[in-house]
């Protein structure tokens, strides 16, 4: 009886660690990758999140100094009291547009291409 046939007469199973190997390397591969792409969505998704604060609390910054500007009647800027111009604060911008006709406030802030709102409307005494 020749090497390559056990008693039984059939051929050895030599290449089954090879597949098997082969098999469990793209299992693990398409597992890394697939958890490499859910950390990337969970990462640009709290960045997003971040910016949105970030561009909310500018609005409120703004709306705030706009609102002093108001109480006080002091124009900070000298565009028209409650008005505030763009204005660079951080990693963004805000700015407030006063409508005495109306009696609103709407103030604007942004973060990288994150835009939020504020909008108020006050009660003249």
């Amino acid at each position: 009886m020749s090497g390559r046939f056990q008693k039984t007469g059939k051929a050895p199973e030599k290449g089954v660690a090879l597949i098997s190997v082969l098999i469990m390397l793209f299992f693990f591969t398409a597992l890394g990758v697939s958890l490499m792409a859910l950390v990337q969505s969970r990462l640009s998704s709290a960045t997003l999140e971040a910016d949105r604060l970030k561009a909310e609390y500018l609005a409120e910054a703004g709306m705030a100094r706009a609102l002093y500007e108001k109480s006080t009647g002091i124009d900070t800027d000298a565009n028209g009291t409650g008005n505030i111009g763009v204005t660079y604060f951080g990693e963004g911008y805000y700015l407030v547009q006063h409508d005495p006709n109306g009696f609103s406030l709407l103030a604007i802030g942004v973060v990288h291409d994150v835009r939020r709102v504020s909008f108020v409307k006050y009660a003249t005494q």
